[in-house]
């Protein structure tokens, strides 16, 4: 038996040790002395929080009572005024006379004196919202809200077959259309005899949201606290869940039966739902058959003691700092052995040794002194092994400035590049990177680096061998090499297939579309420089092709140069002529012709030069339009244009930026032009009040036509050419006339009028002649 015990306590002491820290003795201390601070107080404050809910648990129950009996008395007393007020109703002269009356149906004033009765039984107590008595023989129906109306034709009629199928004289009950309106009825059967056939029914309809409010305003121990009233028969009469705590719903679910079977008439349990959740209970009957349940959830309780958890982990922190602390300066003398194993490194790094005893710092002495010779040689191999000068030798290889033959074989071999078999070339790069909304324009170094990530997967995982470099930040070049002994057309085959991986790969993992060139096959490894620039002479064949995402060098038909082609013109001048206008559709056609016609060239070099010479011309006109608007132009067009590979590429360059963008320059440039035309008008105007000025005049003046002049005149100044030159020669005189002596003809020759027309001016403008105004102004 001392076996197992033996093996369970080196089990627990194996455990325990290996949770310490073994590499540091400083480390070791503090753990130590923070258990032996924390391990106290995580006791104490258990017992702590123990007694503090055990204490709790009683208040609650104290508390949780007299909540409950106040309730009790409340309800009880309110749902005894509605029922003394329905017993008062069916014992009333006017109901018991008129109880299976013949010819009540026409008793007009029988039914208005039952219904001020009703009305005043109503009055007499706020919780009741309506009464309903029912004839049974003659089919009347009198309420406080409907008034006289027969049963066929009242429309919750169904609640008074429901009342009358009761089999009890007078109960609270739920009706069918009542209860969709919000009420609960008291039902009381005329006669009230159990084994008489009902003659008619009195129901009296009380808002069940103000009895639950009454019932919650007693019930202020928790927001989570819900209330239950059963009536005689153990139905729910009222339910009551405050805050988020709806509590359980129904007998079966919460289990009441330890209150409906139990014979006391107070008490208190506990349950549990079937949700999981723990319930505390108090319950209360009344001499009338009806039960007062309670519910609280448990975690209430934990609520109410949460901030004991606090203080024990807050207390328990404190000391653990201390005792952190005052191990830290206790341990400094044991922890010399390990300051000493410091100043050695620190000597170890300067070249000199330093001679220290004992077993365990001379053990870690070696493995320093083992590491630190490892790490040396390691420097060295990885200065031999640098990946970046096999890149280094790989890109001169492609542009053809790798050496000799002999120094080159050599380097190869240093850096595991074969030099024998076939060598293909593959360019891949980002089709329409512009468009793309997930990289900044100036992030394509991450674009790339993604691209050869995936191609570098790629060739990892298939049968070929090869290497991915990177070319001017742009082209993602895969290198890749076959045995001599396998055919040209399975090379090309497998070739294709890769491209097509590469593909399929940036497609569903990046949503990248790549275009791929691949340069012709060569079976000398200074030939790779040829089949790199092959593959770029494939790329440009999209700009006549753009179907095509695969391009192999040797498929290309080369067409011989066409010496009769000329440069579009007459399409450049249509479309410059559109953008003038401002019809950007038009222009848009005109660069569609133009696209076409360059196409024909069959000539990369040609279709970029006329490309250019388009731009050319476009800023020409930009800056035709008048001085300083080619000072607005921002980015370098032609960097833009060089950077479009494509035919589609460059035409949605031109209509998505240049021609947006020339057309919102030469309207900007416009508008200033025109304000600064008026306002030189107006200056004209102001300087020259006598003269004889006109609208050609004026429009001579700036270089524009009249009619174009009085439109903008008016649109810039608010009225026409006409009425302002009159309001100003009309605010000249009036000056005159204001601050000289000058007569009025005079007047009306220094501001450019006949004595007649300054009249008539005035007239209009002022609503007197002159001498009236100089007269009023005196």
């Amino acid at each position: 038996m001392c076996t197992p015990m033996r093996k369970f306590l080196e089990f627990i002491r194996g455990t325990f040790f290996s949770l310490l820290p073994r590499a540091n003795y400083l480390r070791r201390l503090i753990w130590f002395g923070c258990l032996t601070v924390s391990i106290p107080i995580i006791i104490a404050g258990s017992v702590y929080y123990h007694f503090s809910v055990v204490k709790l648990t009683d208040q609650f129950k104290e508390n949780n009572k007299g909540a409950l009996l106040l309730v009790k008395d409340r309800m009880e007393n309110v749902l005894a005024n509605v029922e003394q007020e329905s017993l008062k109703i069916s014992v009333n002269a006017s109901i018991k006379e008129n109880i299976g009356k013949p010819g009540f149906r026409t008793e007009w004033f029988q039914h208005m004196a039952i219904q001020e009765m009703l009305q005043v039984h109503k009055n007499s107590f706020s919780l009741i919202d309506d009464i309903v008595f029912y004839e049974g023989l003659s089919g009347v129906v009198i309420t406080n809200n409907y008034g006289y109306v027969l049963l066929d034709k009242y429309k919750e009629g169904d609640d008074i077959q429901t009342a009358l199928n009761m089999q009890t004289p007078a109960a609270w009950s739920y009706l069918p259309q009542a209860q969709k309106n919000g009420y609960i009825s008291y039902i009381r059967r005329i006669p009230d005899k159990p084994a008489d056939q009902p003659q008619g029914v009195v129901i009296i309809q009380v808002k069940k949201e103000q009895l639950k409010k009454d019932m919650t305003n007693y019930s202020t121990y928790s927001n989570n606290q819900s209330l239950f009233i059963l009536d005689s028969n153990n139905r729910i009469m009222l339910h009551s869940a405050i805050g988020d705590a709806s509590g359980p719903s129904d007998e079966y679910t919460i289990g009441l039966n330890e209150v409906l079977n139990t014979d006391a008439s107070a008490g208190q349990y506990v349950i549990k739902a079937n949700n999981g959740r723990s319930y505390i209970g108090l319950f209360q009957k009344t001499l009338l058959g009806r039960t007062y349940i309670s519910l609280l959830p448990e975690n209430e309780l934990l609520q109410q003691v949460g901030w004991i958890r606090w203080l024990t982990f807050c207390s328990v922190l404190v000391f653990l700092l201390i005792g952190m602390l005052l191990s830290f300066f206790a341990s400094r003398l044991v922890y010399n052995p390990i300051v000493n194993l410091i100043k050695y490194g620190e000597n170890l790094q300067s070249g000199q040794a330093v001679k220290q005893k004992g077993n365990e710092i001379e053990f870690i002495r070696s493995c320093l002194g083992y590491l630190n010779e490892q790490a040396v040689a390691l420097e060295s191999y990885m200065q031999k092994t640098k990946p970046n000068l096999r890149e280094r030798l790989l890109k001169k290889l492609l542009k053809g400035t790798a050496g000799n033959r002999h120094s080159l074989h050599k380097e190869c071999a240093e850096y595991q590049i074969p030099v024998s078999g076939s060598i293909v070339v593959l360019i891949t790069i980002v089709e329409n990177l512009f468009k793309e909304k997930r990289f900044m324009l100036n992030e394509g170094a991450i674009v790339l680096f993604a691209v050869m990530n995936v191609t570098q997967e790629l060739l990892v995982k298939s049968p070929m061998d090869g290497f991915v470099v990177e070319e001017n930040e742009k082209e993602s070049v895969t290198i890749l090499h076959f045995n001599e002994n396998i055919p040209r057309e399975q090379v090309l085959e497998m070739t294709r297939a890769f491209a097509e991986e590469i593909q399929n790969a940036m497609n569903q993992y990046l949503s990248f579309a790549v275009s791929s060139g691949i340069g012709g096959i060569y079976s000398e490894i200074n030939r790779l420089s040829d089949s790199y620039k092959e593959a770029q002479e494939a790329l440009q064949y999209r700009i006549f092709n753009e179907s095509q995402t695969i391009l192999f060098y040797d498929e290309i038909e080369h067409s011989p140069a066409h010496s009769a082609f000329f440069y579009p013109r007459q399409h450049e001048k249509v479309i410059i002529a559109a953008l003038s206008r401002g019809e950007l559709i038009y222009a848009e056609q005109g660069l569609e012709q133009f696209a076409r016609t360059v196409r024909l060239s069959e000539s990369y070099n040609t279709i970029y030069q006329c490309y250019h010479v388009l731009l050319s011309s476009i800023i020409q006109a930009l800056e035709e339009e008048g001085p300083g608007v080619i000072d607005s132009l921002e980015d370098n067009w032609f960097d833009q244009l060089k950077a479009r590979q494509t035919a589609r590429e460059i035409y949605e360059w031109f209509i998505e930026i240049i021609f947006p963008l020339y057309q919102q320059i030469t309207g900007d440039f416009r508008k200033k032009s025109v304000k600064i035309a008026i306002q030189k008008v107006c200056k004209h105007i102001r300087e020259n009040p006598g003269a004889n000025h006109s609208l050609i005049e004026s429009a001579d003046l700036i270089g524009m036509s009249p009619s174009y002049l009085s439109r903008m005149f008016k649109k810039e100044v608010g009225v026409s050419f006409i009425e302002y030159l009159m309001e100003y020669k009309v605010e000249k005189a009036k000056q005159a006339l204001q601050d000289t002596d000058l007569s009025v003809m005079e007047i009306a020759d220094a501001v450019g009028y006949s004595e007649r027309n300054l009249i008539r001016a005035f007239q209009r403008y002022v609503g007197m002649s002159p001498k009236q105004y100089r007269v009023s102004r005196r």
